[in-house]
């Protein structure tokens, strides 16, 4: 009966923060940089970067064999964070006939990653 009257607990997203975080802190170093535009979309892949990598919430039970590193890491958050870092980079170094190519590249790779595991749920 004591436990019935005790609040459900709530779950904070420690994880997710940094995202948020990230581009804070990278419209701040950009804006110092001289290039905020550069520096919120590096900031946001790095939040994105960290968030995936982070260890899940809850530890595994004592039995179990620890998973492996990339076992429920979030891919897309992955690739995400890292096409937003080298965007953001390539926006200060990288010639533009470069981004002609790159940016579609990489959404056409995206969309057939996504179509493949569709499938790949399905069988």
């Amino acid at each position: 009966m004591a436990n019935d009257d005790k609040k459900p607990e709530r779950r904070r997203h420690g994880r997710h923060a940094f995202i948020p975080a990230g581009v804070l802190i990278g419209l701040g170093i950009g804006l110092l940089a001289g290039f905020p535009g550069s520096g919120v979309l590096i900031g946001l892949g790095l939040g994105f970067l960290a968030a995936a990598l982070m260890p899940p919430e809850e530890p595994s039970a004592a039995g179990e064999p620890s998973p492996s590193f990339m076992e429920g890491k979030n891919m897309v958050m992955l690739l995400l964070g890292a096409f937003m870092i080298v965007i953001g980079i390539g926006i200060v170094f990288a010639p533009p006939n470069f981004w002609i190519y790159a940016v579609p590249a990489f959404l056409i790779l995206m969309g057939i990653w996504f179509v493949l595991r569709g499938f790949r749920g399905h069988s």
